[in-house]
This record gives C-alpha cells, structure tokens and sequence, in this order.
C-alpha cells in the first residue's frame, strides 16, 4: 500500500530542489521554510552583496536578474522542481514567470505580486500560484479586527 498525502489524498510529490528568486524577507522566509525541511534552496538575487554573504554562509547563489535565461540556467531551472518569485516588482514577476514557463515545462511556480491583475497576468504567463498582496493584506486586517471584536478580548 502506497502513502497518500493527507490533503489531497494523492501520493504525495517529492520536492528536493528550489529556486528563490528574490532575497529579501520574503524570499528569505520562503527559503528557510524549505530548508528547515531539507530542500536544496539555490537564491538568485542582484545585490552582489546578498550573493556574497550568502555563499559565504554555504547556500548556493547566483547573481543576475531572474528574467533572463543564462541566470535561470545557471540556478539549474531544469532541475528544480520550484520557482519561488519573491522579487516585488510584478511587472518582471510576470515575465520571469513565461521565462521559466518556457524554460522548464514542469516546474512549479509561486509568484508575489501586489494587484489582482497583475496576478492574472502572472497566472496566464505560467505561474502555477499567485500570492497577491492586496488580497492578503484584506484577509490579515479583517482577522485582526474579527478576533478583537468577536473573540471576547473587545472591551465594551
């Protein structure tokens, strides 16, 4: 009898190695979610001063613009299994997304953007999911000001 995952009740899929494209708090949480569960995180980022530290820290880096096509190559694209885009310009999220899209057919992609329309256009440009900022940001506050209303903290 095979294990099937717990949410989708599917074998559950094996992820051995990411690309975090973007290394700022958001890319770096993504990558050490990853890590903490022993995925390979290759960073791609274009302050070199990022890249330095962070290949003297032992993780695997690349400099360059996650746009272009050398730079996807050279963080392995046709190996990773994920492309995280954590970079927060949405106009290059989206054409990072048809580059990787046309680079690795199979490969999972996770875009940030901060529109829902520009998270359409990730999603059309081959983005498998989209995190959209407003949208988050919607659900956190409604959160908040439910909890303090609705969970007895509220002084009335």
């Amino acid at each position: 009898m095979s294990e099937l995952s717990p949410i989708s009740g599917q074998p559950p899929v094996t992820c051995r190695r990411i690309i975090v494209a973007g290394y700022g708090p958001v890319g770096r949480c993504v990558a050490e979610q990853f890590r903490s569960v022993g995925v390979h995180v290759t960073i791609v980022d274009t302050n070199p001063n990022t890249i330095h530290t962070q290949t003297k820290l032992g993780h695997t880096a690349v400099q360059g613009d996650v746009t272009d096509p050398h730079v996807l190559t050279a963080a392995g694209i046709e190996e990773a299994d994920a492309l995280i885009l954590a970079i927060p310009n949405e106009d290059l999220a989206v054409k990072a997304c048809q580059e990787a899209r046309r680079l690795s057919p199979r490969i999972f992609i996770a875009a940030r953007t901060n529109f829902v329309s520009r998270g359409l256009l990730a999603t059309k440009a081959g983005a498998d999911h989209v995190t959209i900022e407003e949208l988050v940001t919607a659900e956190a506050m409604g959160s908040a000001v439910m909890r303090h209303f609705f969970d007895g903290t509220a002084k009335m």
